[in-house]
């Protein structure tokens, strides 16, 4: 079994149920774009795994509109942002892995002024369990590039041998792919019926314990 010495996990989708963000997403653009021809609810999906600029291109949200879009979507949904949660038993998965003398840490396309909300999802003793976080402020290209994952392993000197990817979607896989990374896929989070490439897919946080 590969020796890993640090696990990386993504973060909506697999760390926090954030799926609520596609539906905000979806009634923000009928409410904002109310002459524009309706769009599906699957056509929403691919927003929940890109960074902000990405979605306002796929939607094609004009720059001048951008604040006001996001503030229909989120900022006057306050009590639906309250509904994101960590999955169950992810505090406690992320405490054992650290009592386990694993490194922990986190790959997202979140900024960072998006990812501190983070702090406020898992517990305290969780989250500080973490020791290095890669978001899109410090690469060139999200994922699916290996920008992310290439920044965790320069930072913490760890070989992508000794790192497992843990993650939701395709854009985590062939993050981890290009990055030459082990990919756990965390289907608890999956919100699309793709099967994706990887070398473990556990259904639950706490079998992923199991693997190590």
């Amino acid at each position: 079994m590969q020796s890993y010495e640090m696990i990386v996990f993504d973060c909506d989708g697999t760390l926090v149920d954030s799926a609520v963000m596609i539906s905000m997403l979806y009634e923000g653009y009928r409410v904002m774009y109310p002459n524009r021809s309706p769009l599906s609810y699957e056509h929403f999906i691919p927003c929940y795994f890109q960074t902000d600029e990405e979605n306002c291109a796929y939607l094609e949200i004009p720059p001048e509109d951008k604040e006001r879009f996001e503030d229909i979507c989120f900022h006057q949904c306050e009590n639906e942002m309250n509904t994101v949660k960590p999955f169950p038993g992810i505090d406690e998965l992320l405490i054992e892995l650290y009592r386990r003398g694993y490194a922990l840490g986190i790959a997202t396309s979140r900024s960072y002024a998006a990812f501190y909300e983070l702090k406020n999802q898992l517990t305290e003793e969780a989250f500080a369990c973490f020791s290095c976080i890669g978001v899109q402020d410090v690469v060139a290209h999200t994922k699916p590039a290996p920008d992310v994952l290439l920044y965790i392993m320069q930072k913490t000197g760890y070989s992508s041998g000794q790192l497992l990817f843990v993650g939701d979607s395709m854009n985590d896989a062939l993050c981890a792919k290009a990055a030459a990374v082990d990919f756990v896929w965390a289907k608890w989070g999956s919100v699309t019926p793709v099967t994706l490439p990887c070398s473990y897919a556990i259904e639950t946080p706490q079998e992923l314990l199991t693997i190590l």
